[in-house]
Parts: structure tokens; sequence; C-alpha cells
């Protein structure tokens, strides 16, 4: 795996993979897929297609992935506001029922890159509710643990603990536990990548309790397993 880009202040993660088989899993991310040579099939809500040069797969829709002899670029946005979605309609881009597919996409590669700097030169992560977004800029930029976590945030935006959770998962798209989990694997591997550690000692530093316990978060959000990042040391930041 190259990753080319990868930002948790940004929330914009590019990676370059080839022969990737995940398991099923979700991520708050917004993920563009593109066959580089070959093609990919990706299975959403138990429906596979097949013989895939294009793809995109909307925030929290859980799937499955695979590019057997093929080479892909994947493309992860954060996208709390609505400036990505009213990108890709005007790009003549409808997601239904979670994710975009297609097998031939001449333009993809300019697409790719047309989105890439789209993501860079615009704020697509801040949600617009401001104290949803000041819980973000809280978990971004503090270390903290999920008991410390919610009081933390309760007190920062003046709002009871229920009306926090349902607004965080209304803006976000799923609960603050998730999300902090999610926070936690960027971290560790963006340390992983910056620092001469591996990524069980980064995993250490960032919320993790052992091997095991990154193992399970890697599968569930990423569909990998973390042995797949462990060589990924060729990076654009």
């Amino acid at each position: 795996m190259t990753i080319h880009y990868f930002d948790i202040y940004k929330g914009i993660y590019d990676f370059e993979m080839h022969d990737i088989h995940t398991t099923n899993h979700a991520h708050p991310v917004v993920e563009v897929i593109i066959a580089i040579k070959g093609t990919f099939s990706l299975k959403v809500n138990e429906l596979v297609s097949e013989n895939l040069v294009f793809a995109i797969v909307d925030a929290n829709v859980k799937h499955q992935f695979s590019s057997q002899d093929c080479l892909v670029k994947t493309l992860m946005i954060e996208s709390h506001n609505n400036m990505l979605s009213e990108f890709l309609i005007q790009s003549g881009i409808i997601l239904s029922n979670g994710y975009y597919t297609s097998t031939t996409f001449p333009e993809k590669q300019q697409f790719y890159t047309h989105l890439k700097e789209f993501a860079l030169n615009n704020d697509l992560k801040t949600p617009l509710d401001t104290r949803i977004a000041k819980c973000l800029d809280i978990i971004t930029h503090k270390k903290v643990t999920y008991e410390t976590l919610i009081p933390s945030l309760r007190d920062s935006v003046f709002l009871s603990e229920s009306r926090l959770s349902h607004l965080f998962k209304e803006h976000i798209g799923v609960s603050i536990k998730k999300y902090l989990v999610w926070n936690n694997l960027k971290k560790a591997i963006q340390s992983h990548l910056q620092n001469n550690n591996t990524l069980t000692e980064a995993s250490l530093e960032h919320g993790f309790f052992d091997q095991a316990h990154l193992s399970n978060a890697f599968k569930n959000v990423l569909g990998v397993p973390p042995s797949k990042a462990y060589n990924s040391r060729t990076v654009q930041f």
C-alpha cells in the first residue's frame, strides 16, 4: 500500500493499493475508488457489482471491496456539510442506496484529481452546527478517553448528554464512541507514518489497549488487518 496523502485535520486520505480484499466494514468518510489497471468488485447491501473501474461509497455505508489483479486508487474524504454532495451532483453523480458504480468511466482519473483538489481547497469536514464543529475540534486536537470525552464535550457546548449524542449522530452519522475509535485509528496511523515507531506502539499512544484492540478497529473501520499498513511509508504530507 502506498499512501500519497494523509491529513487528519483536513480529513483527506489518498491511497494506492494492489490486490486488496476487505471484509464488510464502514467508516465515517466518503470513499472514491478508481481502477488504474484492471477492474474491481464491490458488495453493498448484499448486492455485488463486478468489473468496476469507478465507485463511490457514502460515509457509514457497510461494504466489501475486492481488487484481484487490480491496481486501485482510493480517496477518502470526511464530509460533514453539504459541499461534497453538491459537488457530486454538479458532476452528474447521484448516489443510490449510499453508493455509485460504473464499469466505464473514461475521465475517472481527471475526476479523482479534481475532487481531491476541491477537497484540499475547501472545508468539507466542518459541520454546519457550530456546537458539533466544536466537538470535532476537541476530539481531533486533544488526547481523551471516552470516559473523559463526554463530560468535556457536554460542558464545552452546554448540551445534555442525550441531546449531544443525538445531534452528533445526526450531523456525523455515527455515535461519539464510534467516531472516537476512527479518530484514534487515524491518529495512530499518522504517528506510524511520521515517526520511527511501529503501528502497535503508535496505537498504544492513541487510545488502544493492545494489538487485539487495534486489529478489531482496523477490520471494523477499514476492512483489513493492521499488517496492510505496516509498510506504508511512502507518504506525501
